[in-house]
């Protein structure tokens, strides 16, 4: 049932982004959003289809309200406000509902200030069905979740300041992890700075999480998303990187501007790999590429010729979606 739901949602997916009407985002795909994610939790909860970390999150959020662990202090949000819901409903199935319904909806106000005639919130279709976001509502949902926060304050980062610099924070106090994406708000925006100064200073930041990736490692454990996907996440990055210097070569920072959290990336996924530490390589790609994903969107609303806006989002759609149906570790999260 919920493999079919995926397809069925995959499918108006596709509908959705070629008729490019924010009618049927609004009242045919995000419903059917919400619809999937009951069929998911239905069959967690009342199916036996739990995943290990769900199992964690469920036999957690009926512990007390009072965090009585360093483990749990440190990322405090998460853990009080999946206890406070709990403690609210008194049942596991309806706690993961409502935080379904407020990741979905943090995800929609991170599209709303996308300026575009031509389905701009239509990243949502992308990422909703795309593989780092399988993985992570099905499995590795306090990362996903901090990272939707982090998103939505992405999405904010120039309209509104301080208000993205206090989601930030709020991400961070839901998964430390969150912090390895700093270079990334750095270039997209970092007080009076100019580009080529972020730049610089992203870069740093980034060489400097590299260096001392030793030292974090030894404060907190990583589990694995069960899959290494760490070669394929370096190979799309730097593809990615080659493509667009090109594209842009009379103009690199024009490329910056367009595709923020490319640059760092690359360099955090480069450094990652060459330590060969294969399972945060993994975690902070799985981040990372969420961000990519939304700027890379963002750059197909500035096209104008809809056969080639329509082809690229297509594209992004079937590349990120198709993993899914590739590969078994991903396939058992649907059956």
């Amino acid at each position: 049932m919920e493999f079919i739901a995926f397809c069925v949602l995959s499918f108006l997916g596709v509908i959705t982004l070629i008729l490019e009407s924010n009618s049927v985002l609004k009242y045919l795909y995000i419903p059917s959003t919400f619809i999937f994610l009951i069929i998911v939790r239905l069959q967690a909860f009342y199916f036996n289809g739990f995943e290990i970390d769900i199992i964690t999150y469920t036999t957690e959020m009926q512990s007390s309200l009072f965090l009585e662990s360093f483990y749990y202090k440190r990322e405090f949000i998460f853990w009080f406000t999946i206890r406070l819901v709990y403690w609210l409903t008194e049942s596991p199935f309806f706690t993961f509902i409502i935080l379904d319904f407020l990741w979905i909806m943090l995800l929609i106000k991170s599209t709303k200030k996308i300026k575009s005639n031509n389905l701009g919130q239509g990243v949502i279709v992308v990422l909703m069905t795309s593989f780092p976001f399988l993985f992570g509502y099905e499995n590795i949902y306090r990362q996903f979740f901090a990272t939707i926060v982090l998103l939505y304050a992405y999405s904010c980062i120039k309209y509104n300041y301080f208000k993205s610099i206090l989601l930030f924070l709020i991400s961070v106090f839901t998964h430390n992890l969150m912090m390895f994406v700093l270079p990334v708000f750095v270039i997209k925006k970092f007080y009076k700075f100019n580009i080529k100064d972020r730049s610089v200073i992203s870069f740093l930041i980034s060489t400097s999480y590299i260096l001392l990736l030793p030292f974090f490692l030894n404060l907190k454990s990583f589990d694995t998303t069960q899959v290494d996907l760490s070669l394929l996440y370096l190979v799309l990055f730097s593809s990615l990187m080659i493509f667009f210097i090109f594209k842009f070569k009379q103009n690199v920072l024009k490329l910056i501007e367009n595709l923020p959290s490319l640059f760092p990336s690359c360099i955090i996924i480069l450094g990652l790999s060459i330590i060969g530490h294969e399972m945060i390589t993994e975690r902070i790609s799985m981040i990372l590429i969420i961000f990519l994903i939304y700027d890379l969107y963002l750059y197909t609303s500035k096209i104008t010729k809809k056969t080639t806006r329509l082809s690229l989002r297509l594209v992004l759609l079937f590349l990120f979606t198709l993993p899914v149906f590739l590969f078994e570790s991903s396939l058992k999260f649907l059956f």
